[in-house]
Formats: C-alpha cells, sequence, structure tokens
C-alpha cells in the first residue's frame, strides 16, 4: 500500500469514527470564515477611508491591550463553563456589536470604524480558537493529525464562497449591507456547535473531569493572571510565543507594504472592498489546496521542523523578490503566500505542538497564546512603526529590510522549539 493511499484510507477512518463530531464541526469552521470574509474587508475598506494605512499600528497596539482584557476575563470562565455556552455568547456579543454598527456605518462616524476594526480581529481568533481548543480536548493525537488539515480546510472554503460572493455583492448591495449576511452566519455556527458539542459530551466530559485536579491547582497557584502565568512557567510555551510573535511581526509588515500601496491604488470604497474581497478569496483557494493535498503529506513525510522551516523560507523569498521588483504584483504574491501558508501548513503545524499539553495548558495557556500573543506582536510592531515615523518616511522597502530580518529569526528559532517539543511528545503517554 502506497503511503498516499495509507493517508486516504486513514482518513476516511477517522471521519467515520468521528463523523458525529468533525462533519458540525467542519461545518463551524466554515461558517466563522465565512462570516468573516464577508464582515474583513467592509471593516478594512471603511477603515482605510477613516482614517488610512498610516493608522494601522496605532490600531495594532489599541487592538492587543483590547485582547489582553478579553483573554484574561475569557480565562476566568474558560474551564468552568460549558463550550456551548461560550461559544453562543461569544457569538451574540459580535452579532449585537456588528449591527449596532450597522446603524452608525459612515466614513464620518470614525469612531465606529475603528471600534469596527478592533472588534473583527478579536471575535473571529476567539471564536476559531474555541473551535481548535474544543478539538483539542475532544480528539485523539492520531486523529487529529489526520483530521486537523482538513479542519482547517473548512474554514478555506467559507473563506472561498463568502469572498466570490463579497466581490460580486459590494458593489451591488453597497458595503454596509453585507454585514447581515456575516451576522446571520455566526447565528447559525451556534446552533450547529451545540450540536456538536451534544455528540462530543461524553468525550468532553472525560477530558474536563481528567483536568479538574489541574485546574483546581492552577486557580490556587494564581488565578488572577488569567492564564499568564500557565505560559510563563513552561519554556516550551514561552518558545511557541517566540515563534507565533515573530510570524505575526512578519504577517503585519507585510499586510502594511500591502495596504500601503492599496491605499493609493485603489481609492474608491466599494471598489476596495470588492479588490480585498478577492485577494482574500484567492488566499482561500490557495490554502485549500494546500490543507487537503498538501498539508498531511508534508507532516507526515518531511516532519514538523521541515514544514515549519519551510513556511517562513518561502514568504522570505518573494521579500527578496521585492527588492528587486518593487511592484503591487510582488506585494500582491507575498501576501498571497503569507496569508495561504498561514492558515494552511503553519495552522496544521502549530496546532500539533499543543497535542502534547496538559489539560490546563491547552485550555489557559493556549488562549493566551493563540489569542492575546496573536494582537500583542502585532502591537509591538506597531510600536516600532510608529516610532520609526517619527523621524522617517515608512516606506514599503523599508519595511521590507526588517520582514527579511525578522524571518531570519524565525528560521533559527524553530529547531529550539521542536527540541523541546520531541521532550515533551516522548513525555506524554501513548495512546
Amino acid at each position: 500500500m502506497t503511503p498516499i493511499k495509507r493517508l486516504f484510507e486513514n482518513f476516511l477512518t477517522a471521519t467515520g469514527e468521528n463523523k458525529g463530531l468533525f462533519l458540525p464541526l467542519f461545518g463551524c469552521f466554515f461558517l466563522v470564515l465565512f462570516s468573516y470574509s464577508f464582515i474583513r474587508p467592509v471593516c478594512e475598506s471603511l477603515f482605510l477611508s477613516s482614517w488610512g494605512a498610516s493608522r494601522m499600528p496605532h490600531v495594532w497596539i489599541i487592538s492587543a491591550l483590547a485582547t489582553a482584557a478579553v483573554v484574561w476575563v475569557y480565562n476566568k470562565f474558560v474551564v468552568s463553563a460549558r463550550p456551548s455556552w461560550l461559544f453562543a455568547v461569544s457569538n451574540f456579543m459580535a452579532v449585537s456589536f456588528f449591527l449596532l454598527f450597522y446603524l452608525y456605518f459612515s466614513a464620518q462616524n470614525r469612531g465606529f470604524s475603528l471600534m469596527a476594526f478592533i472588534v473583527k480581529d478579536i471575535y473571529v481568533v476567539i471564536l476559531i480558537e474555541q473551535l481548535w481548543t474544543f478539538c483539542d480536548t475532544t480528539f485523539s493525537e492520531k486523529r487529529a493529525k489526520i483530521l486537523y488539515g482538513f479542519l482547517a480546510g473548512g474554514c478555506s472554503i467559507g473563506g472561498i464562497v463568502a469572498s466570490v460572493l463579497t466581490s460580486e455583492l459590494a458593489s451591488v448591495m453597497g458595503s454596509k449591507n453585507l454585514i447581515f449576511v456575516g451576522c446571520g452566519a455566526l447565528l447559525l455556527g451556534v446552533w450547529l456547535f451545540s450540536y456538536a458539542n451534544r455528540k462530543g459530551g461524553a468525550i468532553l466530559a472525560r477530558a474536563r473531569k481528567k483536568g479538574a485536579v489541574d485546574a483546581a491547582e492552577d486557580e490556587k497557584k494564581g488565578s488572577i493572571w488569567g492564564g499568564f502565568d500557565v505560559v510563563l512557567r513552561s519554556k516550551y510555551l514561552i518558545l511557541i510565543c517566540v515563534m507565533l510573535m515573530l510570524s505575526q511581526f512578519v504577517t503585519a509588515l507585510i499586510g502594511l507594504q500591502f495596504n500601503q500601496v492599496l491605499e493609493v491604488q485603489v481609492t474608491e470604497m466599494d471598489l476596495r472592498t470588492a479588490y480585498l474581497a478577492r485577494f482574500y478569496g484567492a488566499t482561500n483557494v490557495i490554502a485549500l489546496v494546500l490543507q487537503f493535498g498538501i498539508s498531511a503529506p508534508m507532516l507526515h513525510f518531511l516532519g514538523l521542523l521541515l514544514s515549519l522551516v519551510l513556511v517562513p523560507a518561502i514568504m522570505g523569498a518573494g521579500s527578496l523578490a521585492f527588492f528587486f521588483a518593487p511592484t503591487m504584483g510582488v506585494l500582491f504574491g507575498t501576501r498571497l503566500a503569507n496569508k495561504s501558508l498561514t492558515y494552511s501548513i503553519f495552522r496544521s503545524a502549530k496546532e500539533i505542538l499543543y497535542i502534547p499539553l496538559s489539560y490546563i495548558e491547552k485550555y489557559k495557556g493556549k488562549a493566551v497564546i493563540d489569542m492575546f500573543i496573536y494582537r500583542f506582536a502585532k502591537g509591538g510592531i506597531g510600536a516600532v512603526i510608529i516610532g520609526m515615523q517619527a523621524v522617517m518616511t515608512v516606506t514599503a522597502l523599508r519595511i521590507n529590510y526588517m520582514v527579511i530580518g525578522l524571518i531570519i529569526v524565525w528560521i533559527l528559532i524553530v529547531p529550539l522549539l521542536i527540541k523541546e517539543y520531541k521532550k515533551r511528545d516522548s513525555a506524554s503517554p501513548g495512546e
């Protein structure tokens, strides 16, 4: 039997054993990114009209502070609350805000355009991480390695469908009316996740019972920190933080380069919304191909080390090309590689890094890393950009030097992280 055929048969077996969980969770991932792909272009386009790309670094800092507060509150409930309840509350709060945002939608209403830009960044991270944490708790390690790439594919399919619709409907319906479609998808996701929660109830209950002692002990050690202390106590989690921060530094800077040029070349808001929708649609198409056809075989044959090194190496190649051909086309390709690889190979590999964690590390530590650090990194690089703006004009070419330097450090960190992963993996009990 060929290795590819064996992988395919393992996938069929895994989905058959977990069909009560896999299919509804696949639908949840689809709906979250379906919603986000309607809301994100609207919020970004309005923000560029209200504030301009030069203000994005300031927003990254505000978003980091807001995310820290949200994660602190979230970790107060994440262990004790039922996942379906937590997911429902998170969705209802996002829907309530965006419906209010609809009433005050205007480029002149700069306060709401700013808040919408921040909220759309936070809500999607919270919902996606809740889904992944639920998966980490209910799927076995063996099944997770097979199914995670396909679950991530649900995100891409949702993004593709929504991006096509958004690019076609933005000029016809107007940007703000797309918000209703995004909110409807979020509400449908609440029902679907409740179904998945019922199907996985027994597995989840056993996992929560198994981690009850750890959770109680963690509360005694310092619950006021909302999970941040869980990360600081672990060298392994700190290394994951460093790698994630470097990846987000690179993503934020490439995104800033992209938006600087986009703001100049596409000035009309609805046309910019459609352009962004087409870009994110292309991103999701490539990510889908990588998730369904490349991610699992790459992780299986190349392993974590080479997979995690290959991602920044490809981004670095695009950034090097920008030195020789500083055009929108090169930026488009680099940004496309950045986002599609992040959503596919990097996402699946990163989730595997969490498999050897303890129950409390998965729930609280992972929330801090994947929710707060994700935004904190953008806030940190935003502060650097603001400082640079005070003394010079921060051009896309100057940003490129920073991107290359950060990618080199990112690649050097990966072997240290994999070394700690192997220690954790060998120490964890077998299945």
